[in-house]
């Protein structure tokens, strides 16, 4: 369901028919335009900016109902030292490379306070209560290695999601929206999360629980890719090393992509990228096209 206000202190919701994912792609789209002050800006957030709320709320009164679950997963970016371009785009590289339909757009704050200040909406395959939405936010956000705002995730379960709001102050930063994939496979992230914590308390891996019954063997390679890029620090072991993971990540894309030379490579640079010894562009780019002659589709 879509639960709208205007403004922040609003305490009324307005329901809105329609589909969840397309009303934000639609909201990001065609957003309301603003030329406004830094001070202007700041009291349109609280009587007329477009909030939201996609999920499942007890009731339309704000004061008094509870959001019990969410189908459009959100995260406010708030890193300091960053763009947003160069946020953006890793965001985007890691999100896509999963085939995870999302949106990525600039806040009314960003280009008034510092940093970046951007949100990133998934949608999700099945709602989420709060436990499981804060689990998958917890794996999502620490993957990206992401300084985001865990305040909707946790504690304000029911907080007002900013719409896009194209600003003077926003406008050199351009939204990327990406359709043409699918909603987030939350089973997938739920057992990351299980599988991280289970790292700091025993020393069974999601590994070991997954290569027992008829599961294909293709299968539990692509599970032990897909493990690889989301957290390659604590899975190139598995590989027998790092060049040795990069390589086989590097021929799953080619051969899933049927050849696709550049997805390849933005792949396995993103997933390198996210060691805390990463090899240097220079040797990475040597040693991708001597990998890739071995590569096949």
């Amino acid at each position: 369901m879509i639960y709208t206000t205007k403004g922040v202190q609003q305490r009324q919701y307005a329901l809105v028919n329609g589909n969840d994912w397309q009303h934000l792609v639609n909201s990001i789209q065609h957003p309301k335009g603003l030329q406004a002050s830094d001070v202007q800006i700041e009291s349109y957030k609280h009587t007329n900016a477009p909030y939201v709320v996609y999920g499942t709320s007890t009731g339309l009164e704000r004061g008094t109902s509870e959001i019990t679950s969410r189908s459009i997963l959100f995260i406010d970016v708030d890193d300091a030292g960053e763009t947003y371009e160069k946020r953006s785009y890793a965001i985007n590289v890691f999100l896509s490379q999963f085939g995870i339909n999302h949106a990525i757009y600039p806040t009314i704050n960003n280009g008034i306070k510092p940093s970046e200040r951007l949100r990133v909406g998934i949608p999700l395959d099945v709602e989420l209560s709060q436990e499981d939405y804060s689990k998958v936010w917890q794996v999502l956000t620490q993957s990206m290695h992401l300084n985001a705002d865990p305040a909707g995730a946790s504690k304000a379960f029911k907080q007002l999601q900013g719409l896009y709001v194209w600003t003077t102050q926003n406008a050199h930063n351009q939204p990327i929206i990406e359709t043409t994939g699918k909603p987030l496979n939350t089973e997938f992230f739920l057992n990351k999360y299980v599988g991280q914590q289970s790292k700091t308390s025993t020393q069974t891996t999601p590994n070991t629980v997954e290569t027992t019954g008829d599961t294909p063997k293709w299968a539990m390679n692509n599970r032990k890719i897909i493990r690889a890029i989301v957290d390659p620090e604590d899975t190139y072991q598995e590989f027998n090393g790092w060049d040795n993971m990069l390589t086989s990540i590097g021929g799953w894309v080619f051969k899933n992509t049927y050849g696709d030379i550049e997805l390849s490579a933005t792949v396995v640079q993103a997933t390198n990228n996210k060691g805390t010894d990463p090899l240097p562009f220079t040797e990475l780019k040597k040693k991708f096209h001597s990998w890739m002659k071995h590569w096949r589709y």
